[in-house]
């Protein structure tokens, strides 16, 4: 500490840089500024790593979404195709001539009846667009 006093008469002085600051404040300004910049950059790295397990993170939760929703249409699909079976089926069953023959007088003897009663009612109800269309 002497070292950097200069001793003028009865008291001390502290030593002075060419610009007029006091060379121990600067020693002492220059360590607080390493600690804030320290701790600035410890919490500057903490920050990132942060940033970069929120960023995994969502990555990871994109390709489920993504596979997700690859499903979702692989099922439309299917379920568009799988209506237009039944229609056709449908249409096959109403217009085979198994069941044209047969009068409605016996249509309560065949085992199969409910089954036909029941596509009969659903097609009166349900409208259908190529009947619409005609």
């Amino acid at each position: 500490m002497l070292g950097q006093m200069r001793i003028f008469g009865w008291w001390a002085q502290p030593a002075m840089n060419q610009r007029g600051r006091c060379r121990m404040m600067k020693n002492k300004h220059g360590a607080m500024n390493e600690k804030r910049r320290s701790t600035g950059e410890q919490r500057l790295a903490e920050r990132m790593a942060e940033l970069e397990r929120r960023l995994k993170e969502v990555e990871a939760e994109n390709i489920v979404l993504k596979e997700l929703a690859y499903q979702s249409a692989k099922r439309y699909e299917q379920l568009k195709q799988l209506e237009k079976e039944n229609d056709e089926l449908r249409r096959q069953l109403l217009q085979s001539p198994w069941s044209e023959k047969t009068g409605k007088a016996d249509e309560d003897e065949r085992p199969d009846s409910w089954f036909f009663r029941t596509l009969r009612q659903e097609n009166a109800i349900m409208p259908h667009p190529e009947r619409n269309e005609k």
